[in-house]
């Protein structure tokens, strides 16, 4: 079971993600493989919490999500220049920077590539750190990179707001470049940005509610009794890792590997199941959000389409 990012505790603190990256265009792939997860254990595949019976549609395909995601680059780049500013777009990561393990590594050859991942932290690091986009805003005296933001997320964070299951406000401004290019796309941008932020955090929330459940608890134990015969004594997968976070890199490659191993003796099947249940407990309660996520990004595949195949024009 996988979803976007790197394990848990390895991705503490990161969410500080440049915002000039992030919030704009240049690795809109990228960017949410690290900042987008919260602190917590590792993980799974992502559940339905995108699908229910009152929306048949269900979410569009990973294929056009990343069309969405190229169009509104593109659309974002452009406001950008007719604001008198330059932006660069980026390219995709590769696919195991895409994967990550919420709750329990269980894929031993991912394991042994990446560990717990920390090569692809510094990877995605070392990428934002020479990306142009940032290297130009630094560049900028303080009045104009004042004006960049500006003309990039609106002068206020006033005009949107999302209400999370999980608690909380979040807010954006309605104007600047972000929201125009959301607008092109989505028609409706106040029902996209709510929408759109409260299906997001279901997926924190399905995974709380995953970590929270006794069976997930039960089925700890016969891991971690797998694990002590391979020499580890941690009983969750956080542990193991902040177990061997100051070691070097085959410590770390090791005990993923372990841990992989060991998830396969019934964690990693009771996980997929918890995961698809709560999320799709999550997913009925909140249908009607998912459903206009869901609605408001079919609607806007056509227009994507356009918007990317006229950049080859």
């Amino acid at each position: 079971m996988r979803v976007r990012g790197t394990p848990g505790p390895l991705r503490t603190g990161r969410r500080a993600i440049v915002v000039i990256v992030t919030l704009a265009v240049a690795l809109p792939l990228a960017a949410s493989s690290i900042a987008a997860a919260r602190p917590g254990p590792t993980s799974a595949k992502t559940a339905s919490t995108s699908t229910s019976s009152a929306d048949p549609a269900g979410p569009v395909p990973a294929e056009d999500r990343q069309i969405l995601a190229r169009a509104e680059s593109l659309l974002t780049r452009d406001c950008m220049t007719r604001a008198g500013f330059q932006m660069w777009l980026g390219t995709p990561p590769p696919a195991d920077e895409l994967l990550s393990f919420p709750y329990v590594v269980d894929d031993v050859e991912w394991a042994r590539r990446h560990g717990f991942g920390s090569d692809l932290v510094a990877t995605v690091d070392a990428r934002r750190r020479a990306d142009p986009n940032q290297r130009y805003v630094n560049g900028l005296p303080p009045e104009r990179r004042e004006a960049f933001l500006s003309a990039l997320n609106g002068a206020r964070p006033e005009g949107l707001e999302a209400r999370l299951p999980s608690g909380g406000v979040m807010r954006r401004s309605a104007e600047g470049c972000t929201s125009d290019a959301q607008r092109r796309l989505y028609g409706d941008l106040a029902e996209w940005y709510r929408s759109s932020k409260v299906v997001a955090d279901l997926t924190y929330l399905r995974q709380r509610r995953v970590l929270a459940d006794p069976a997930w608890t039960a089925a700890l134990q016969p891991w971690a009794r797998c694990l002590r015969q391979q020499g580890y004594t941690a009983d969750t997968p956080e542990r193991l890792r902040e177990s061997v976070s100051t070691r070097g890199r085959a410590d770390e490659i090791a005990a993923a590997v372990a841990e992989a191993r060991c998830a396969q003796n019934g964690l990693a099947a009771t996980t997929r199941a918890l995961d698809a249940r709560h999320g799709d407990e999550l997913t009925a309660a909140y249908h009607q959000d998912v459903a206009t996520r869901n609605r408001l990004e079919h609607g806007a595949i056509v227009r994507a389409r356009a918007v990317v195949a006229a950049e080859h024009e």
